[in-house]
């Protein structure tokens, strides 16, 4: 599930943005705090030896046990402060993810690769959070990969089926490099755990998210359009998360004058 590829693309600008973040001091520290409370972890005291043990169990028959209880451990701590369980899963993918990105691409050739890979990256996102993967209790890595190429593979059907997007051939109206998508899902995730900490949103408010806005399966769950209470009630949350993100920025401001002055 890791070998390299760098062949210049999306998917290989984040594994290479992914593998220089490993290296700085924070990740170090998060890496750190994240191997002391997980025994399963004890024999990797660092990254870099947990995700070359992860490579190396991929031509071991009989390794599924052993990738569980590492890929259970990294799970446990996806909400963990730091985020460095979700850095190393999204780094032991990222072999998936390419060849996600290159098979919709064969299928269909005039999807845009840089929307195709921003999706991509969004759906890991989704599933690593999603209750179904949570739920499940053997072949973890495996559950994931299938989430991922399936719900990248509805996405895409959608795209090609749709009067207007990348699959005309319209290139998409806004792009953002992959070291850009990848601070912006790190830093809405921070956000988001900061205002359940404080309790400015509690967890159905983080499902509701999850499912309306970064999942967009609420429909097909329920079998049929989102209610207006539904609606009404995603209007009232959207507008609070905005208060709250105005409310940081400002403190951050504030902070930034006092320490200049």
């Amino acid at each position: 599930m890791l070998e390299s590829r760098h062949c210049g693309c999306t998917i290989c600008s984040v594994e290479r943005s992914l593998e220089l973040h490993l290296g700085t001091s924070p990740a170090l520290e998060a890496y750190a705090m994240l191997f002391a409370n997980s025994p399963a972890l004890a024999a990797f005291p660092t990254a870099s030896s947990l995700l070359l043990h992860l490579r190396s169990m991929r031509h071991v028959h009989g390794s599924g046990q052993a990738a569980d209880e590492v890929f259970r451990a990294l799970r446990e701590g996806v909400d963990e402060a730091g985020g460095m369980a979700e850095v190393l899963l999204l780094r032991a993918v990222i072999p998936v993810l390419h060849a996600v990105v290159s098979s919709a691409l064969r299928t269909y050739p005039r999807l845009d690769r840089e929307d195709v890979a921003q999706q991509t990256i969004t759906v890991f996102f989704v599933v690593v959070h999603s209750k179904d993967w949570r739920r499940r209790e053997t072949h973890l890595a495996y559950t994931l990969a299938r989430e991922i190429r399936r719900d990248v593979s509805t996405w895409v059907r959608t795209e090609v089926g749709s009067p207007t997007g990348t699959a005309t051939g319209v290139p998409p109206e806004h792009s953002i490099s992959a070291a850009d998508l990848f601070e912006r899902n790190v830093q809405l995730k921070h956000f988001l755990d900061r205002s359940v900490r404080s309790g400015a949103l509690d967890n159905d408010d983080l499902n509701l998210l999850n499912e309306f806005k970064l999942d967009r399966r609420m429909a097909e769950k329920r079998k049929g359009p989102v209610t207006n209470a539904v609606r009404q009630r995603m209007k009232k949350l959207l507008s609070k998360m905005r208060r709250l993100a105005r409310t940081n920025k400002t403190f951050a401001r504030t902070e930034k004058q006092r320490h200049v002055f």
